[in-house]
């Protein structure tokens, strides 16, 4: 099937201007949807649903025009004011900004950001409760923008500028990225990792770090907030085991801690409340020394909705 690459089926109604492909009963590629034109969607489901191909001399202006069509969604959602509603269109686009041609995708991230941002910013109502900020799920598409949105939520109460706010929240968005250079067989696996998968494992904050210093559209901090959200506060995290930790891995590092024990079920533990995980971090936060007490305070003010300052 050289020269074609197969697209999901999800996704297939994003493609206007891209033709599509099918394979005949000889294994030969043929016009299913023409340039400029609409798939039928009658005769797709008369078909059975088939896997549908584009050329790859056509992938980068697919891939335009799909990346074009996910935010215009993305917009109607944030207009819409409904979480759940936004989260969809949010996870359609980090999954396509997750594959390959990475490189090519992570530069479109900022864009993503500018969007959310600006339908979010004069909306605050819609992340007034802990309750509307649980998403669930556990792919790397929903847990990064899980976190991101308890960044942006974090960022809105407290009050950061319009540029730090974009700069964490596209930290928050990318701080897993190094997973997707993890085999599948060691971040999808539900068993104890072996001594060489889980070093293996414990390199993601590296490798993103490195994925993300190369591109000049994205600021150099998020690329050191990426490597260090596993760091603590005591000297015990990783990758490096250093305590002098910038203040984007302080929250992204406790947000992230958050999200993964109120969403994530994993074999030597059960899902906690948000409640229970917030007690949890809070006594590795006092007891242990791990993470930062003002940002634990300010965490807690932010996800019930109060400001850390009145209003004047």
């Amino acid at each position: 099937m050289s020269g074609f690459v197969p697209i999901r089926r999800s996704q297939i109604y994003h493609y206007l201007k891209t033709p599509l492909y099918i394979t005949n009963t000889a294994g030969n590629f043929v016009l299913y949807k023409a340039e400029n034109t609409e798939i039928d969607f009658k005769r797709f489901h008369e078909d059975k649903c088939p896997q549908l191909f584009i050329s790859e001399e056509m992938s980068e202006d697919a891939l335009s025009e799909l990346q074009v069509q996910l935010r215009k969604k993305l917009i109607d959602r944030v207009k819409s004011g409904d979480l759940k509603s936004i989260k969809t269109a949010l996870c359609e686009i980090v999954e396509e900004s997750f594959k390959e041609p990475l490189d090519e995708n992570l530069r479109a991230l900022p864009q993503t950001i500018e969007i959310i941002y600006d339908g979010f910013s004069g909306a605050t109502k819609v992340l007034r409760d802990i309750d509307g900020l649980q998403f669930g799920g556990t792919t790397l598409a929903e847990h990064s923008v899980n976190v991101m949105v308890l960044v942006f939520n974090y960022c809105i109460f407290n009050r950061f500028d319009d540029k730090e706010t974009k700069n964490l929240s596209l930290c928050a968005l990318l701080h897993d990225i190094g997973l997707t250079r993890i085999p599948k067989a060691i971040t999808g696996s539900s068993r104890k990792l072996s001594n060489v998968e889980f070093v293996k494992f414990r390199s993601h904050p590296s490798l993103g770090h490195d994925l993300i210093r190369v591109n000049d559209n994205i600021d150099p901090s998020i690329a050191l907030g990426v490597l260090e959200h596993h760091e603590r506060l005591d000297g015990q995290g990783y990758p490096r085991g250093i305590s002098n930790i910038t203040f984007e891995a302080r929250l992204i590092g406790m947000l992230d801690c958050f999200d993964s024990l109120t969403n994530t079920e994993k074999r030597h533990r059960k899902k906690e409340n948000p409640f229970g995980a917030l007690k949890i971090i809070q006594d590795e936060t006092l007891k242990e020394g791990k993470f930062d007490k003002g940002i634990y305070r300010d965490l807690c003010l932010s996800l019930i909705g109060k400001r850390k300052y009145t209003d004047l």
